[in-house]
C-alpha cells in the first residue's frame, strides 16, 4: 500500500494517465455554463462568479452551491482535458479568470500552472480543496522527494473533505448565504452514506492483489484493502519501457494477481498486453475526471465504481 503523506508538501510535477474517459459524452463548457445557470439561478451577473480548475472540482462545488440564489459556477477547463497534467493556460482560460471572485482548486500540485495565475491576478481569492485531506504518496521512480498523489477525490471521506473547504471558502466570500452552503455540504456527506457503506464492505474481504493502470485508482485499492503488486502509469509522452512491463509482469505472475484495474485512457493497452501474457483480467474503472455537469456524478460514479469492484472481486 500506498504510505500516507504529511498534507503540505511542496507541489511537484505528477504522472500522466489521467485521461478523460472514452464511453462517455462529455458536456463543453458553454453547456456546463448554460446547465449551471438554469439549475442554480446564476443569471445574476452581480452575484459570486466561481471559477473551477477542472471537473471533479466542478461536481463537487455544484453540489455546495445548489439552490444558493446569484451563485454562478463555471468550469475553466473542458470536461475532456481529465487531470491537469502538464496543463497549458489558455487565452479562454485567462479570460474566465478575470471575472472570477473564488477561484477553486484541487491543489497538491495537480494545477501545475497555478504560478502564471497567481502572477497575473495576484488579488483572485483561490480555495485549495486539498486542505486536510488524507493524502497517498505518489509512485515516481524519477524523484528522490516524497511525491504527493493529488487524485485525492476517489477517497470518498476525502471529497467531503473537499466540499467542507468549499463550503468555508464561499461563506468566507459570500456569508449571507453561508448556511445555504453549510445545508448542502451536510446533505453531500449524507448522500455518499451509500458509498461509504460500500467501501467498508469490500474492506471485510480478503486482501486481493491488484495491478494498477492509473495513479488515482491508488485510493480506490487503499479504501478497498486491495494490495498492489505492480503500477505501470503512461506518461503523455513516454511510454513504459521494455524492461519495466517485463517487471510488471513478473509481478502480476508472483502474486498471483487476477485484477487488473484500469481507465479508458493510455493504460488500458498497457493494462491489455500484461493480461494476455499473465491471463489476469482487465477491469476499466472511472477516475471521475470527466462526465456529465450534474450534481450527483461524482456520487454516481462512485458507486458504479464500487459495483464493478464487488463483481469483479467476487463480492
Amino acid at each position: 500500500m500506498k504510505r500516507l503523506l504529511a498534507f503540505g508538501l511542496a507541489a511537484a510535477l505528477l504522472l500522466g494517465g489521467c485521461g478523460a474517459p472514452k464511453t462517455q459524452q462529455a458536456p463543453t463548457q458553454k453547456q456546463q455554463q448554460t446547465d449551471t445557470a438554469t439549475t442554480d439561478t446564476t443569471a445574476n451577473q452581480d452575484g459570486l462568479q466561481v471559477v473551477t480548475s477542472f471537473y471533479p472540482i466542478y461536481i463537487l462545488t455544484l453540489n455546495i452551491t445548489d439552490g444558493v440564489e446569484g451563485v454562478s459556477v463555471t468550469n475553466m477547463t473542458q470536461p475532456q482535458t481529465g487531470c491537469l497534467h502538464d496543463y497549458e493556460l489558455t487565452s479562454e482560460d485567462m479570460k474566465t479568470l478575470e471575472g472570477a471572485d473564488v477561484f477553486l482548486i484541487n491543489g497538491l500540485g495537480m494545477e501545475s500552472f497555478l504560478p502564471d495565475v497567481q502572477k497575473q491576478y495576484p488579488t483572485l481569492f483561490i480555495g485549495d480543496t486539498s486542505k486536510g485531506a488524507y493524502v497517498l504518496e505518489a509512485e515516481d521512480d524519477h524523484m528522490q522527494d516524497d511525491v504527493p498523489n493529488a487524485h485525492i477525490w476517489l477517497d470518498p471521506q476525502n471529497a467531503i473533505r473537499q466540499t467542507e473547504v468549499i463550503r468555508d471558502t464561499l461563506s468566507q466570500k459570500d456569508p449571507a448565504h453561508a448556511t445555504q452552503y453549510a445545508a448542502n455540504a451536510d446533505a453531500f456527506a449524507q448522500s455518499l452514506s451509500g458509498v461509504l457503506e460500500q467501501t467498508q464492505t469490500l474492506r471485510q474481504r480478503p486482501e486481493s492483489n491488484v495491478a494498477l493502470f492509473h495513479e488515482g485508482f491508488d485510493y480506490l485499492a487503499e479504501i478497498c484493502n486491495l494490495d498492489t503488486s505492480a503500477e505501470i502509469y503512461a506518461e503523455e509522452n513516454q511510454e513504459p519501457s521494455a524492461r519495466e512491463m517485463a517487471e510488471a509482469a513478473e509481478d502480476i505472475r508472483e502474486d498471483r494477481v487476477q485484477i487488473l484495474l484500469c481507465a479508458e485512457d493510455n493504460g488500458k493497452k498497457y493494462a491489455d498486453t500484461l493480461a494476455a501474457e499473465t491471463g489476469a483480467r482487465v477491469i476499466v474503472l472511472d477516475p471521475l475526471t470527466s462526465g456529465e455537469a450534474t450534481k450527483d456524478a461524482y456520487r454516481l460514479g462512485m458507486e458504479e465504481n464500487l459495483r464493478i469492484l464487488s463483481e469483479a472481486l467476487g463480492q
